[in-house]
Formats: C-alpha cells, sequence, structure tokens
C-alpha cells in the first residue's frame, strides 16, 4: 500500500506540471514571422502598384494635347476623351502647356492589374488643335 500510495503520488506531479514545463517563460519574445517568399524561393516584394493577373487590355492611339503642367503631374485631353494625367517622367522632354503628343492607351478590359497605362509615342506631331 505504501509503494502504491508513492506511485499515485508521483504520477498526480506529473500529470499536473509538478516538473519542469514546456511552455515557454513569460518574459520571452514570440519568433519573428516566417518571410514571405515568391514561387522561385526568392523573398516577395511590396510592390503596391501590382494587384494580381492575367489582364487583358484594349490599345488605342490618342492625339492629346497638354492642357496643364503642375508639379510631376501632366493633364491632357484626348479628341475623344476626357482629361488624363500622366507623370513627368514618362516624356522624353520636359512637356509643356499647348504642345501635342500622340500617347498609346492601354485600358484594361480584365483582370485587376494597373487600370490604365499610358505611354509617349510621338511629341509635337500636330493633332489636337
Amino acid at each position: 500500500m505504501k509503494y502504491t500510495c508513492l506511485c499515485a503520488a508521483a504520477l498526480l506531479v506529473a500529470a499536473c506540471g509538478g516538473g519542469d514545463s514546456e511552455l515557454p517563460a513569460d518574459d520571452m519574445a514570440a519568433p519573428a514571422p516566417p518571410v514571405e517568399t515568391s514561387v522561385a524561393g526568392e523573398p516577395a516584394t511590396d510592390d503596391p502598384g501590382f494587384v494580381g493577373g492575367p489582364c487583358s487590355y484594349e490599345e488605342q492611339m490618342i492625339d492629346a494635347h497638354v492642357i496643364v503642367v503642375e508639379d510631376d503631374m501632366v493633364e491632357l485631353a484626348g479628341t475623344d476623351s476626357e482629361s488624363f494625367y500622366m507623370p513627368v517622367e514618362s516624356f522624353p522632354s520636359a512637356p509643356e502647356a499647348g504642345a501635342d503628343y500622340t500617347i498609346k492607351a492601354e485600358l484594361i478590359t480584365e483582370g485587376t492589374c494597373t487600370p490604365e497605362i499610358y505611354t509617349v509615342i510621338e511629341g509635337d506631331v500636330g493633332g489636337v488643335e
């Protein structure tokens, strides 16, 4: 009976965690989260401009007229479209109000990528008057 009580006490202590705990100490910091990787195994980039694909675009050529240049943006008007904006660095040289450009417009038709992409094709070639 003496050994039975001793064995029961040892089992109770072991079951209730009387020994070393496997839990981390209260003051221990959590481990850092894993680094996200791309399919190729390289670190993923945090590019806010890219949302997802595959995407399809409708392309059209626009004869555009510079309305105004403010800060780093250029406001342009096309013959059959509303005004639109492009960054100054998209132009081969600094644009000025009144200049005309041929712009390739790519407007998204499918997917969730960049909705509008404008590219300067030619500058000061006539077009909008």
